[in-house]
């Protein structure tokens, strides 16, 4: 069978596939079969919907010329037990009905021993649009959205400022402490594609059928709810908030290259491999985001040890393999920030993975 191209797959947060490999001792090129006929079967699960795969990839993935966002919420503020529903009955108006995007949510969790830290964290991001007494981390509910234009962020901003509970707008496009944080406490509620809004439900639900399991009002503002298996969405239809790969959390980078090759490797003990001729193209062709990233003059071995330490920075999407050229390669972020002005710059790199002589080449760097 052919290897199928997989946008983004999630073992950071869903166990399933940790569990299933060491419930019944499966090797690597078992779970590869595995994880392949998991993404026909969401494929085909789809389908049943209406809905390309292909068609999501801009849900599923980080994209550097888009903004992503988190909106703060304050439920002290809002007179309704059920303060999502009351949230997103103001939000889900504001979005474009074109346009496709992950949406994330949660409560602003607190972690034993780090209140201060939750505090400066909230302080450095949060832009307030209004006064609030920060009493407790919790009393903050986040909804996070990516793949935005910058019209699409003025829009949900400014049309949230009349609602009391709405406290302010976090940027969430580049690495800070908040973005961390809200990446261990955020679950994805929904994938809006478009006029549908995609949506898991119980895996044991017949497939045929939709369910709107959050019952946010998205009917009565013209979205249509479509749902399938949560085992499905949960590990190949969810979008990470980038971070670092924490220790203990290495299997997710495991998994996500057991998807297109039997033989995944830890990507630590690889060595970066930038060609001549390809820092040359780079330097010419892509010349106005390496100089933005202030790499215009950057060597062979500086670009190689720069890969080398970003590569654990995010993780890793966008994974193929080639059977044309019979390469495995994947995508990963990388953000540098430039030495005077500290101002950050997001770089897509592509990588060629070699497991035979544990060498990661640079397709691409823009």
């Amino acid at each position: 069978m052919d290897t199928k191209p997989i946008f983004t797959l999630n073992a950071r947060d869903h166990v399933m596939l940790e569990v299933m490999r060491e419930y019944f001792k499966l090797s690597p090129e078992a779970m590869f079969h595995e994880i392949q006929g998991m993404r026909r079967a969401v494929e085909e699960a789809l389908a049943l919907k209406g809905i390309r795969y292909e068609a999501l990839k801009t849900a599923l993935v980080p994209d550097q010329q888009r903004r992503e966002v988190a909106l703060v919420f304050d439920t002290t503020a809002i007179k309704s037990d059920w303060y999502g529903y009351d949230v997103f009955e103001r939000v889900i108006p504001l979005f474009d009905k074109k346009s496709n995007h992950s949406v994330l949510v949660g409560d602003y969790l607190s972690r034993r021993g780090q209140a201060q830290q939750l505090f400066d964290a909230f302080e450095e991001s949060v832009e307030l649009r209004r006064n609030v007494e920060y009493k407790h981390p919790t009393q903050f509910y986040i909804v996070y959205i990516n793949n935005l234009t910058d019209a699409m962020v003025e829009r949900l901003d400014l049309g949230l400022r009349s609602y009391a509970g709405y406290v302010g707008i976090a940027e969430m496009t580049y690495a800070s402490r908040f973005k961390i944080y809200l990446s261990t406490m955020l679950v994805n509620a929904f994938i809006k594609h478009g006029k549908i809004v995609l949506q898991g439900h119980e895996p044991d639900r017949d497939a045929e059928e939709d369910v709107n399991m959050s019952a946010y009002p998205f009917e009565k503002n013209g979205y249509v709810c479509r749902s399938i298996s949560d085992d499905l969405m949960g590990v190949l239809l969810a979008y990470k908030i980038e971070r670092p790969v924490f220790p203990g959390f290495e299997t997710d980078t495991e998994f996500a290259l057991n998807a297109v090759t039997a033989t995944p490797l830890p990507l630590d003990d690889f060595r970066i491999e930038v060609e001549e001729a390809k820092l040359g193209y780079l330097k010419s062709q892509k010349a106005g985001s390496m100089e933005r990233a202030g790499l215009a003059s950057v060597d062979i071995a500086q670009l190689a040890a720069l890969i080398r330490e970003k590569v654990t920075d995010s993780y890793i999407y966008n994974l193929v393999y080639d059977a044309a050229y019979k390469i495995t390669k994947f995508n990963v972020i990388i953000e540098i920030r430039e030495p005077l002005t500290k101002r950050p710059t997001r770089l897509l790199a592509a990588l060629e993975y070699r497991a035979l002589n544990k060498v990661l080449r640079l397709i691409t760097l823009y």
